[in-house]
């Protein structure tokens, strides 16, 4: 097969979200400049319009600029900004005329169009991603089987990469009636290119492809925008991957010290509740990964049902059937599903995590909740016996206070009421111990005897029971 090709042409499709860089401070028309300054000194920053507020689906930020290059064979192009939805996107193309000027060239030309290695961008974590397409005729009488012509399509690929990591093969096919080859590897988030080499052997192809330039802009724009965000959701995985393998170990330490079956001390309480404080920090992260896997999962949704759309259009336009575009069929009816049945997956399995969150949460939450409990009903019964016992000091002290009251008053009232009458009687009758004692010392002596037996009388009835 020979390595001579007519015609080559390179078509960059890239994509960007505004977000905040809205207008010309947008990342990608510095890309555009600096890849356009390889060929001429034209920019298509300064001429950019920026329609304010736009409703529609699609603007053009800049009529397509005839791009003066100097070169022997000349090479020609055009750049296109434009707004589509919420993004910017660039149709820029850098090749040969098809006047019969840029004939049966070697395929190492192609290394001309990706001069400091301009046209592979690496942008910010909001670049939607880039699809590059080669398009080059066959020579006369060239073969059109798929397997002959993939070294001349490897040789492509290779040209325009240089010394960069080509992408690897993926499909081959045939687009509008002439071969096309697709390379890069989707599962490969890292270091993914999307190129596309298309060996035209058909004048009809190409007019197709003018037909429909605007709507494979549109269908490749959506293609990234899914690609994206899967590619975010991949991200969003490791992320949940980490989150649920510390959740079960978490798990694992907690079920060994709901084992142990002991009473929690103080410190080891506090402890239980700084875990559960953590775990309703835990799961409130864990729930917005859930929740951004969920909307990455609704992007490519939206996105796949516009894709779907346009490529229905293009058959519509070109009278054909879906099967005749199998090449872009293809990420509809397998990439994509294959997409959103990985994020269903991961969807099935992460939930598991937030029942694990539940449930140690409703666990700590008990073990807490009976261990306070535990706790307040001991300080109630030290508090009641404390009480209890404040309550008998106090009775017994009121006791003591109204026996020796009681007793007092017995006694003065003893004192007061006659003893010396007593003494008289008790003398009378010749006793002779009390013959000897002083009439003072007998009613005093009485006094105390009579305050004692009332005092004992009133301790006896109103001390406190125990």
């Amino acid at each position: 097969m020979s390595d001579k090709i007519s015609a080559p042409n390179v078509y960059l499709y890239a994509f960007q979200l505004q977000n905040d860089s809205k207008g010309s401070n947008n990342p990608l028309w510095k890309h555009c400049d600096k890849i356009l300054a390889n060929f001429t000194n034209e920019a298509v920053t300064p001429d950019l319009v920026f329609p304010p507020n736009s409703p529609s689906y699609r603007e053009d930020l800049l009529p397509n600029v005839l791009l003066e290059f100097n070169s022997n064979p000349p090479i020609e192009g055009f750049a296109q900004p434009l707004e589509i939805q919420d993004s910017y996107a660039l149709c820029l193309n850098i090749g040969c005329p098809e006047d019969g000027t840029a004939d049966n060239l070697d395929v190492s030309f192609i290394k001309k169009f990706n001069l400091n290695r301009s046209l592979l961008i690496n942008g910010d974590d909001k670049f939607l991603g880039q699809t590059l397409l080669i398009t080059a005729w066959l020579p006369e009488n060239s073969p059109d089987n798929l397997d002959s012509l993939k070294p001349l399509a490897d040789k492509c690929r290779d040209a325009l990469f240089q010394s960069d990591s080509p992408p690897v093969f993926y499909r081959s096919g045939k687009l509008f009636g002439s071969p096309i080859f697709e390379y890069g590897e989707i599962s490969d988030t890292a270091n993914y290119r999307h190129l596309l080499v298309w060996l035209l052997s058909d004048e009809q192809t190409d007019k197709d492809f003018n037909k429909c330039q605007e709507e494979i802009l549109n269908l490749l724009f959506h293609r990234n925008k899914i690609i994206k965000a899967f590619q975010d959701s991949r991200m969003i995985y490791g992320e949940l991957d980490r989150e649920y393998r510390i959740i079960e170990k978490n798990m694992e330490i907690l079920q060994a010290q709901f084992s142990r079956g002991t009473v929690l001390t103080a410190a080891q309480l506090q402890e239980f509740q700084e875990q559960l404080k953590q775990l309703f920090s835990k799961a409130v992260t864990y729930t917005r990964l859930l929740r951004k896997l969920e909307d990455y999962d609704n992007t490519i949704v939206l996105n796949l049902n516009n894709y779907t759309d346009i490529l229905q259009k293009i058959c519509d336009i070109l009278g054909i059937d879906k099967e005749e575009v199998s090449i872009l069929n293809n990420f509809e009816i397998k990439i994509a599903p294959y997409m959103r049945s990985q994020i269903a997956g991961d969807l099935g399995y992460f939930r598991h995590g937030t029942n694990l969150i539940d449930q140690a949460i409703a666990s700590i939450r008990g073990i807490v909740e009976i261990e306070q409990a535990r706790s307040d009903r001991t300080n109630q019964i030290e508090l009641r016996n404390s009480e209890d016992k404040e309550k008998y000091r106090d009775d017994r002290l009121e006791s003591t206070v109204q026996a020796i009251g009681v007793g007092l008053a017995a006694g003065g009232i003893a004192a007061s009421s006659g003893t010396d009458k007593l003494f008289e009687t008790v003398q009378n009758h010749h006793i002779p111990v009390v013959m000897q004692w002083h009439p003072f010392a007998f009613s005093f002596l009485l006094s105390f005897a009579i305050a004692l037996f009332a005092a004992g009388i009133t301790w006896w009835r109103t001390k406190p029971k125990k």
